[in-house]
């Protein structure tokens, strides 16, 4: 359907009916775009024993990795626990969550401030170098404390949990150069390169959980927040790094992308964008929580395109999955309409465009869910907990659009 046809078609939708628009016609998704794997079973021992030899040594080798690196986090918290005659660790102080915002200028981090949340960064990095999300740092962890403000997490890139850290962290090398923050970056870039997946994206949480915590995870930007540390490292942005960790980073950067690229859903042969997370062996979307279904994601591909876009000479598999994401978002916009994020779609004409969270694929009918995991294609149709306690629609690829069009023009060149 072209883009004048279905303007026209959306002006005339009711406010019921446009939770479906972006919807066009299309062909059918092949088997291989969808996947019934159940997600607690995406890692299961019995499909990596059903795999080729290779890849199923790899993936035998990545889980054992992560048992010993569960392990190994758990008998330090154990020891500690010991030592301070605890039974179970202190939670950590809750807070929204950890940024470098831009209040944090260069002076700022070359201030005592800086220095010290630094100092206390380090105290919560896990045995296995990652870090935890929804907590503060404006005090050291304690022996015996937890790593967490939560007791369901503890390394995770979720919420920018990790990538976070090693940006501050690198930004605090790069004022003080003390020896103690080096060593917390590197062991933080050996966390992100040992729980990379064997395909090349990265699950949310590692040491691994199971369920979707498993899956190739974009969600929430977790696999391009690690893509961006790592490609940072790689390109010499942070000098203090040395020449082999920064090949290792760069060999993470090459099999990310690759993972990427392997990941773009085609329906009828056609590349489309990516869902919020992939089943890390087969590559399909796969859900997560009951109201995040197998799709294809408005927000997360956006945030895919704008790295890709990011990358020196990108190759023609690259070149090729950004120009056919960008047909896709031109395709999916929905315009006339207002989101006001955590509430209502109001009918505006001129508003827009905006974009579904998710996508049914193959129809690219936006789809939504309350906790009972059943599909409903308006927004009015969810209760009042998911419709408000979630961000159903996002602008975010219009900014990418723009992005990709300044993009096209230097390519020409």
């Amino acid at each position: 359907m072209n883009r004048t046809k279905r303007s026209t078609i959306l002006l005339g939708l009711t406010l019921s009916a446009v939770s479906c628009a972006g919807a066009q016609s299309s062909p059918a998704a092949s088997p291989s775009t969808v996947t019934a794997v159940a997600p607690d079973t995406l890692l299961a021992m019995s499909r990596i024993a059903a795999l080729p030899a290779a890849e199923r040594a790899a993936w035998q080798a990545y889980v054992e990795t992560s048992r010993r690196n569960a392990a190994a986090d758990r008998a330090f918290i154990d020891a500690e626990l010991r030592a301070a005659g605890l039974e179970r660790p202190t939670p950590a102080t809750a807070a929204r969550g950890f940024e470098v915002t831009r209040e944090m200028t260069d002076e700022w981090f070359r201030g005592d401030e800086a220095r010290r949340m630094a100092d206390n960064l380090v105290t919560y990095q896990t045995p296995t170098g990652g870090w935890s999300k929804r907590m503060e740092f404006t005090q050291p962890r304690r022996p015996g404390g937890s790593f967490a403000s939560e007791a369901s997490w503890i390394g995770t890139l979720d919420n920018g949990a990790t990538t976070a850290q090693l940006t501050f962290l690198a930004r605090a090398v790069q004022a003080h150069g003390d020896p103690r923050h080096r060593a917390s970056f590197a062991k933080g870039i050996d966390y992100l390169l040992t729980s990379q997946q064997p395909t090349g994206c990265w699950p949310q949480i590692y040491p691994l959980r199971g369920s979707y915590h498993d899956a190739a995870t974009f969600n929430d930007d977790a696999t391009i927040n690690a893509l961006r540390v790592l490609r940072a490292t790689a390109s010499g942005e942070y000098a203090f790094v040395p020449e082999d960790l920064r090949r290792r980073a760069a060999a993470g950067v090459e099999r990310g992308v690759g993972c990427i690229v392997a990941t773009q859903v085609k329906v009828g042969g056609r590349r489309t964008v990516w869902g919020a997370q992939h089943d890390p062996i087969g590559l399909a979307p796969v859900k997560a929580r009951a109201y995040e279904h197998a799709s294809l994601s408005g927000r997360e591909s956006a945030a895919i395109v704008d790295f890709l876009m990011t990358l020196d000479d990108p190759s023609p598999a690259v070149a090729e999955a950004v120009n056919a994401a960008a047909a896709w978002f031109r395709e999916a916009a929905i315009t006339g309409y207002s989101y006001v994020p955590r509430g209502s779609l109001t009918a505006s004409p001129g508003a827009g465009p905006l974009w579904a969270r998710f996508y049914e694929i193959g129809t690219n009918r936006p789809i939504f869910s309350d906790r009972d995991g059943q599909i409903r294609y308006a927004l009015s149709e969810i209760g009042e907990e998911r419709r408000t306690g979630y961000l159903w629609y996002t602008d975010e690829p219009a900014t990418t659009l723009r992005r990709y069009d300044r993009w096209q023009e230097r390519r020409r060149r």
